[in-house]
């Protein structure tokens, strides 16, 4: 799984718009000025995207809290012969397509 930068941006941009909108109302409510609560969103709006940006990279680049790999399981290149009754050899293999080889029986 890749995880791009823009992802990260895009979640601190929503996540911006939701806190400043309750910082707002909430310092508008306690102080019962719309020009502090304003004031205090404008701060708010500028500095805690890139607080936030940080923080998320750092947790996604360092911390491994929560986070599990998942490995691969080994894929061996299987052949499988069956000319019994039908003349076709099958072979298979886990790195491209099913390809079937006819062969002409002996005998």
């Amino acid at each position: 799984m890749t995880v791009s930068p823009k992802r990260h941006l895009a979640k601190t941009i929503s996540y911006r718009i939701l806190s400043t909108s309750i910082g707002f109302i909430t310092m508008w409510l306690v102080t019962g000025s719309i020009t502090i609560g304003a004031a205090f969103g404008l701060i708010e709006l500028v500095w805690k995207p890139i607080q936030y940006y940080i923080h998320e990279r750092i947790w996604y680049r360092y911390i491994k809290f929560g986070v599990t790999k998942v490995e691969e399981p080994i894929k061996p290149d299987l052949r499988i012969m069956d000319t019994m009754s039908t003349g076709v050899s099958e072979t298979v293999t886990t790195t491209g397509p099913k390809r079937l080889v006819y062969t002409k029986k002996a005998g």
